[in-house]
């Protein structure tokens, strides 16, 4: 049975990261393993106040830490996903995204990682060039799927 690693933030119940999931689903038994990475902290200059603008970023989601964000974001996925019909479990994974998913690879098999994303302009992960990072040190066929926007789930 494939093992699936899907690597996803914000983008957790997208519309193009359901269609990948479903054609692996569709192709033959697999099993995903949802991460999802606690989000960075926002810049000191966004948490003593200052607008996103003013510290030139994209505004982050204010409330909870950011490790609650990304307990929301797992627990909102795995449902998700779930109800894709699909066999998923998931944790949360640390801010480094790479890291991340080396904890991973060090207690499961992986067959492939999908590394879903916020569009080019709007995305850390594709600014940091991870999803060539995560296939060049892990040796394994990584898939971007790029969301045209930010889901709304959580």
């Amino acid at each position: 049975m494939r093992q699936v690693l899907v690597v996803a933030n914000r983008t957790v119940g997208g519309s193009e990261l359901a269609e990948v999931i479903s054609t692996r689903h569709a192709a033959g038994p697999c099993q995903f393993y949802l991460l999802v990475p606690v989000p960075p902290t926002p810049p000191i200059g966004v948490a003593m106040g200052f607008s996103a603008m003013e510290v030139g970023m994209i505004p982050a989601i204010h409330g909870p830490d950011e490790r609650e964000i990304a307990h929301d974001r797992l627990v909102y996925g795995l449902e998700w996903m779930q109800g894709l019909g699909v066999t998923v479990t998931g944790a949360v994974g640390e801010t480094d995204a790479v890291r991340a998913v080396k904890s991973v690879l060090d207690s499961r098999p992986i067959d492939e990682i999908i590394i879903s994303t916020l569009p080019t302009s709007l995305s850390r992960w594709l600014h940091q060039d991870l999803p060539h990072r995560v296939e060049r040190k892990f040796k394994l066929p990584v898939t971007v799927v790029t969301a045209a926007t930010s889901p709304t789930g959580v």
